[in-house]
C-alpha cells in the first residue's frame, strides 16, 4: 500500500505530522497551480546535465507562492502553520513533501518533454515529405518518346503505302 500512497510521518517539535500523497482528483485540481513548476522541471530535464539539489530547490523556490498551499494541503495544515516552522523544520517538510509528491511534477514534465520531442520528429518528417512532394510536383512520371528519325518526304514508300 505504501507504493500506492507513500505517506510519511515526521516529528516536528514533538508533534507528528503526516505528509501524504495527493489523490488523483486532488492532483488534477492542483495542476493549474503546479504548472509553473512543471514547466521549470521540463526545462531542467531538457538540459544536458542532471539538475543538482540546489538547482531543483531553486526551481521550487521560484514557484513557492503556488506551492506552499499545496504543501500545506499535503500535511493537512494551513499555510500559517508552515510559517511557524524553523528553517530546518520547513526544509524537512519541503523535502519530505517532494519525496512523497514530486513524482507527479516530474512525470508530468517527462511526459511533456517526450511529447515535444515526438512532435518535433513528426514535424520534421512532415516538412521533409512536403519538400519531396513539392520537388516532384509537375514532373511527368515517364519521359516523352524520342522524336521520329525520318520524315515522310525523305523516306521510301513501304509496301502498305501502295
Amino acid at each position: 500500500m505504501e507504493v500506492l500512497h507513500p505517506e510519511r510521518v515526521l516529528v516536528l517539535g514533538g508533534e507528528s505530522v503526516m505528509v501524504r500523497e495527493y489523490g488523483n482528483v486532488e492532483w488534477l485540481r492542483a495542476l493549474p497551480v503546479a504548472e509553473p513548476l512543471v514547466a521549470a522541471i521540463t526545462a531542467l530535464l531538457a538540459g544536458e546535465q542532471e539538475p543538482s539539489y540546489e538547482v531543483a530547490l531553486d526551481a521550487i523556490a521560484r514557484h513557492s507562492d503556488g506551492l506552499i498551499p499545496l504543501i500545506a494541503q499535503s500535511v493537512s495544515r494551513d499555510v500559517a502553520w508552515l510559517d511557524t516552522l524553523s528553517p530546518d523544520g520547513f526544509e524537512t517538510v519541503l523535502m519530505t513533501w517532494w519525496g512523497v509528491n514530486g513524482h507527479f511534477f516530474v512525470r508530468r514534465a517527462s511526459n511533456r518533454q517526450a511529447i515535444e520531442q515526438a512532435s518535433a520528429v513528426l514535424k520534421a518528417k512532415v516538412v521533409e515529405l512536403a519538400a519531396q512532394t513539392a520537388l516532384s510536383a509537375g514532373v511527368p512520371s515517364t519521359q516523352p518518346s524520342s522524336p521520329t528519325g525520318t520524315s515522310t518526304a525523305t523516306s521510301a514508300p513501304t509496301p502498305s503505302d501502295s
